[in-house]
């Protein structure tokens, strides 16, 4: 091993870090969006701000250009270090296994929060089937209810009334065929302030 080569060894690889902190701030930034935000929203009944960007919204395809140039970036500083013979392969392999789960987590972000859209836009879907959901009245008095939809457990991002809906019933006629939704109805009063998610339910269209 040449001189250069063990001081690189002893401080450790630039190139590494450089992907370490990629990688970083992908599982920073993905987890908080497609688990911690949901989650703190239903425990504060949406009244802190979210920061999961609007779907199909400028912030959200920014968002999605710097996390493709982060994971590129990732990539490539992998792609130098399995070229790098003076990097133990332990490392390597763990540089690696890190930047594959950022590659899967900056996939998640994007079905969960807008990129099925886009997905569904491309190659349009037959919508043949219609969801009839029933929910149980809310023990306050004087409510009405919003109805949200969502594409996984715990994350309803689509609202689908543009009103209120008075009564304990709902229609959707949106659905897709061949998907699974999972669906929640949140009681509002008549401030406009919305409650807890109902129980959730989900159903798989045809």
């Amino acid at each position: 091993m040449t001189e250069s080569a063990v001081g690189r060894t002893k401080a450790g690889s630039p190139i590494a870090r450089i992907a370490w902190v990629c990688v970083g701030a992908i599982y920073l930034f993905t987890v908080e969006n497609v688990w911690i935000d949901p989650w703190v929203a239903r425990r504060s009944h949406h009244r802190l701000p979210s920061f999961v960007p609007e779907e199909l919204s400028g912030t959200w395809f920014l968002v999605l250009m710097a996390l493709g140039i982060a994971l590129t970036l990732a990539v490539l500083c992998q792609v130098l270090l399995m070229r790098d013979a003076g990097l133990a392969g332990w490392k390597k392999a763990q540089t690696g296994i890190a930047v594959l789960a950022a590659a899967i987590l900056a996939g998640k972000w994007f079905v969960s929060t807008g990129g099925m859209t886009v997905v569904e836009q491309m190659h349009p879907h037959r919508r043949d089937h219609i969801v009839t959901l029933y929910w149980q009245a809310s023990t306050t008095k004087h409510v009405r209810y919003n109805i949200y939809r969502g594409p996984t457990p715990g994350f309803h991002p689509d609202k689908l009334n543009s009103a209120p809906v008075d009564g304990l019933t709902f229609i959707d006629t949106t659905a897709e065929n061949g998907t699974r939704y999972y669906y929640v109805a949140r009681a509002v009063d008549a401030l406009g302030q919305e409650g807890s998610d109902s129980d959730e339910t989900f159903v798989n269209v045809p």
